[in-house]
């Protein structure tokens, strides 16, 4: 049982100590270390993360405080516990690497770590996107996960077909008439198995999309703001959506680069003295956004002609790829100026 702590006062009696809390948060438990404004630091303590009450309660007992918790994919409910407690950030896990890198590494050391980082100030944070874009993201990335699970499907039934020699008589194989076919054919075992359990799982992902796609209908009135990415050839309502999401508010970044750089899709940079190697793309930051960013570049380049001499002018110095995802980023950045100039009139017509 940990202990019952009561807050500390200065000696003036006048203001409250100021705690610095690390927490290095696992999925079942989470180890918090303080320091005072003294740089003491007091016992580490393991919390049981079922055990919201006593977690809410030693928080509590130790405000004010600042408190990081190194960002992952399962920190969200810690963050909206402590927050109404006291002043909550989250670590950005890439950029705390590069500022430490310990050879002893537990729990206890990643805590104190934290909040020693925290107290120096040199917490490199990460962004919190407030509810509804949270919301947002929760279903777009939902959509997007089956979408990409569904066309796993699809290609394990093209390499089905491909075994047996087998080419489908339709144009597009998961018409209703390819279908059809699909089920009618006779495949050495256990090909029948497989094409069946193929099918009943792409009808599977199919219905869920049907499911998501009405729900992110029932979110347009909430984000009218996709209104200014779906006159782009390429971005439907699906990807105004996921854009808008993953982007959340527009005004975090400074640029369009920005934006091509939190999607993972500018060129990493190694430079000393006179020599700079420019290699491949970082691919760090937003991957559902650099996923969509190039689907929608290979659509947009059809009938924006700006765009279209953009990637043929790439294409011919270099590989088919690397057009694309060049036509990807300088899409990131057309997106941003629309959402931001879709803002900027918003609150002014607003004020």
């Amino acid at each position: 049982m940990s202990r019952s702590y009561e807050p500390t006062f200065s000696p003036l009696g006048k203001e409250a100590m100021m705690y610095y809390v690390g927490i290095d948060l696992h999925k079942r438990f989470a180890v918090a270390a303080l320091q005072d404004d003294s740089g003491r630091t007091e016992k580490t303590q393991r919390f049981d993360c079922h055990d919201v009450g006593t977690i809410a309660q030693f928080f509590e007992n130790h405000r004010p405080f600042k408190a990081v918790i190194e960002a992952s994919s399962s920190c969200r409910w810690f963050y909206e516990l402590l927050e109404p407690l006291g002043e909550v950030s989250l670590a950005h896990p890439l950029r705390l690497r590069a500022i430490v890198a310990g050879r002893a590494k537990t729990d206890k050391l990643d805590a104190a770590l934290l909040a020693r980082l925290l107290r120096a100030e040199m917490i490199p944070t990460a962004y919190v996107p407030p509810h509804p874009y949270q919301h947002l993201r929760d279903l777009t990335r939902a959509r997007a996960r089956i979408t990409q699970r569904m066309n796993e499907a699809k290609n394990e039934l093209h390499a089905l077909l491909t075994r047996a020699n087998l080419h489908s008589p339709y144009v597009t194989t998961f018409s209703k008439r390819g279908r059809a076919w699909l089920k009618a054919l006779e495949l050495q075992p256990p090909g029948n198995l497989v094409r069946d359990e193929l099918l009943h799982r792409l009808e599977h992902y199919e219905r869920e999309v049907i499911e998501l796609d009405c729900a992110l209908e029932g979110m347009i009135a909430a984000f009218p703001e996709v209104d200014a990415l779906r006159d782009l050839h390429g971005i439907g309502l699906y990807s105004a959506l996921l854009i808008v999401g993953e982007i959340a508010e527009p005004g975090r970044f400074t640029n369009g680069r920005q934006v091509g750089a939190y999607a993972g899709l500018t060129a990493r940079v190694s430079q000393s003295g006179d020599s700079s190697y420019h290699g491949h793309i970082t691919r760090q930051g937003s991957p559902w956004l650099r996923w969509i960013l190039v689907q929608a570049a290979m659509k947009i380049v059809q009938r924006d002609a700006p765009l279209r001499n953009f990637y043929t002018r790439i294409r011919k110095r270099s590989s088919a790829k690397i057009a694309r995802v060049a036509t990807a980023r300088k899409l990131a950045g057309i997106c941003w100026v629309r959402l931001m100039r879709w803002h900027r009139l918003n609150t002014q017509a607003a004020a």
